[in-house]
């Protein structure tokens, strides 16, 4: 906006320009509007469906910086790559968030040996030197990720006085919106039951908010992210299908276990703090 004043000696005309940022209130529906927006243009170049998860990958990440130097500039971008350089922490929450993927993936096989769909036998050896590749190859779009969602969409939600609840939930949503148009033909998820995605990924929403809001890390965020896509190879003994709505039920209720226990922890650790 340029503004004019007339200067007290002179009489000159002095312009002044004002830099209009973006507010705060705002960031986080713009950050909605902008990952859409280049969700949109993503499947508008139909890419090959190899290639299309990581181009998706790329779009909460960028969004989070155009709208982070649209907000506050150089030092708002700052501050959000500096969230996933947070890794000094008890080794507790690196186990959680290695251990929670691989303890969803287990239940899943000991439910699918139970119901007879396969053996451990079946299970291990269905396991290939490939399986080894995939939690390289998984690693870095996860934390680009979670830059994304958790270090930018979450922590903007909060700062906007809105509930971890909240948060993890409305990023769940934007995050399931990008991934429908992978039902559609030629893509990732095309003949696979749709119901199991935002069970899927809403439950895995609130365990990487989880995981964020107690280590203030987009880096461990993005662990366990990479993680819950690394130890799929585990399922590979089991139907494709039948392993996608599994997951649909086992996740959720993962996320009701470990966030009841996270609430019982912190009220036995309140009454304790009020004890004393």
């Amino acid at each position: 906006m340029n503004q004019q004043m007339v200067g007290p000696d002179t009489g000159s005309a002095v312009v002044t320009t004002h830099r209009t940022r973006l507010r705060a209130s705002h960031r986080l529906s713009v950050f909605a509007a902008v990952v859409l927006v280049l969700e949109a243009v993503v499947f508008s170049i139909q890419p090959d469906r190899s290639v299309t998860p990581f181009l998706l990958v790329l779009v909460p990440a960028v969004a989070a910086v155009l709208v982070s130097a649209a907000s506050g500039g150089r030092p708002e971008v700052k501050s959000l790559i500096g969230r996933m350089s947070v890794w000094r922490m008890r080794p507790r929450w690196y186990l959680a968030a290695l251990g929670i993927p691989v303890a969803e993936k287990l239940a899943v096989d000991i439910s699918g040996s139970l119901l007879g769909l396969a053996t451990p036998g079946r299970l291990l050896g269905a396991l290939s030197v490939s399986a080894l590749v995939v939690p390289l190859v998984v690693l870095v779009p996860a934390l680009l990720e979670e830059l994304g969602w958790r270090g930018f969409g979450v922590q903007a939600a909060l700062d906007d006085g809105r509930s971890p609840v909240w948060a993890a939930l409305v990023i769940g949503v934007i995050f399931v919106l990008l991934h429908v148009p992978l039902y559609l033909p030629g893509q990732l998820y095309e003949g696979l039951p749709m119901w199991p995605l935002p069970l899927i990924l809403l439950s895995s929403s609130v365990l990487l908010t989880w995981i964020y809001l107690r280590t203030s890390s987009a880096l461990l965020a993005g662990l366990m992210h990479a993680t819950l896509n690394a130890t799929v190879p585990l399922t590979w003994g089991l139907d494709t299908a039948w392993v996608w709505q599994a997951r649909g039920v086992v996740l959720p209720l993962i996320s009701v276990i470990v966030i009841a226990c996270s609430m019982i922890r912190a009220r036995r650790t309140r009454e304790a703090a009020e004890s004393d």
